[in-house]
């Protein structure tokens, strides 16, 4: 379970980071849910200095972000394209 204070919580969903899996799971986009919630507990330790940075840490760190920022681009750009435009001008 993914665990986050109110105002964290609002801006990870403005910038779309987060979602539910098919159980209703909270999960960052792009993720699983153990994906997720090693993914959270890594950047917390990282945060508090007491994350273990061996390279298979680091290596599953930056691919689980790089898939995660990858899915939130796509989301964000679908959204974009579903906006409506104001091309005719008054």
């Amino acid at each position: 379970m993914l665990k986050f204070e109110p105002n964290e919580r609002a801006y990870l969903s403005e910038i779309r980071a987060l979602s539910t899996d098919q159980d209703d799971n909270e999960i960052f986009v792009g993720m699983t849910v153990s994906e997720s919630v090693w993914y959270a507990n890594y950047v917390q330790e990282s945060f508090n200095g007491t994350v273990t940075r061996d390279d298979a840490a680091q290596d599953r760190y930056i691919s689980l972000h790089t898939q995660h920022e990858e899915m939130r681009r796509t989301i964000l750009a679908a959204e974009s394209l579903a906006w409506p435009s104001n091309t005719a001008l008054s």
